[in-house]
């Protein structure tokens, strides 16, 4: 009777262990799900604060940039045919007349181009293999370089107009550094989307430089700041004097 009492009181104890070793256990899942869910929450906020930050200084970014090349189209170019337009028009003769109108013609195209480009809205309604297409003409009419742009399939439109204004920075700050930097004779893009990833590839034939030696400016760190923000992934293959590739990949 009393080995029955005592395999009782033992099966008792080892149960009531058992549950109290389950309880520990249950419980400290709870707190590393619990920690684990704000560590989440926190990285989540942060990376949230930095694609705002992004935001704003690449809105910035554009706006500052847009108004300079408005102020040197102004000057250079609205400035000159106009004055282009007031001489030929001080000669009565038909012909000059007719080729007056023709001026001003052209210079209203070119404010209405002005007036698009430091349209904020311009940048949520254009789609962005259009703004693609329209960069290189800008490029190829200034007489710099020849360019080329290869849209594979048919492309869905970026719906966040806060992810396309990133984006449309990145492809700015690449095309600006090609300009500067390479003195290529070609530049190419090429976009393609697949199970809703975007593939952007931009290259040129220009000086190329040694991706090993870091560099003292910002383009690179702008451009791996950017993708970042977007969870992109950014990839860049260059040498001295091969020409330069810069692949971007994100989800739309």
């Amino acid at each position: 009777m009393v080995d029955s009492s005592f395999e009782v009181v033992i099966t008792l104890a080892a149960g009531l262990i058992l549950m109290i070793i389950m309880s520990v256990f249950v419980v400290s899942m709870v707190v590393i799900h619990r920690q684990r869910q704000l560590k989440d929450k926190h990285r989540m906020e942060i990376m949230k604060a930095d694609f705002e930050k992004t935001v704003l200084n690449v809105e910035k970014e554009i706006r500052e940039d847009t108004l300079h090349n408005v102020s040197q189209e102004l000057h250079d170019n609205v400035g000159q045919m106009l004055s282009l337009a007031k001489l030929v028009l001080n000669n009565t003769d038909p012909a000059s007349v007719a080729e007056g109108k023709k001026i001003i013609n052209q210079i209203i195209k070119e404010v209405r181009a002005l007036s698009k480009s430091i349209n904020r809205d311009y940048i949520k309604d254009v789609r962005f293999e259009e703004f693609l297409a329209e960069e290189l003409q800008k490029i190829e009419r200034s007489g710099f370089c020849k360019t080329s742009l290869e849209i594979k399939g048919s492309l869905p439109p970026i719906k966040d107009d806060n992810k396309k204004l990133i984006l449309i920075r990145l492809v700015q700050e690449c095309l600006n550094n090609a300009i500067k930097h390479a003195s290529p004779e070609h530049i190419r893009i090429c976009i393609s989307e697949e199970k809703a990833r975007l593939t952007l590839n931009i290259e040129d034939d220009g000086q190329g430089f040694d991706t090993e030696k870091e560099s003292s400016g910002l383009g690179i760190r702008n451009l791996t700041s950017r993708i970042n923000s977007l969870n992109g992934e950014l990839d860049i293959h260059s040498q001295p004097q091969k020409g330069t590739r810069i692949q971007m990949s994100l989800e739309i």
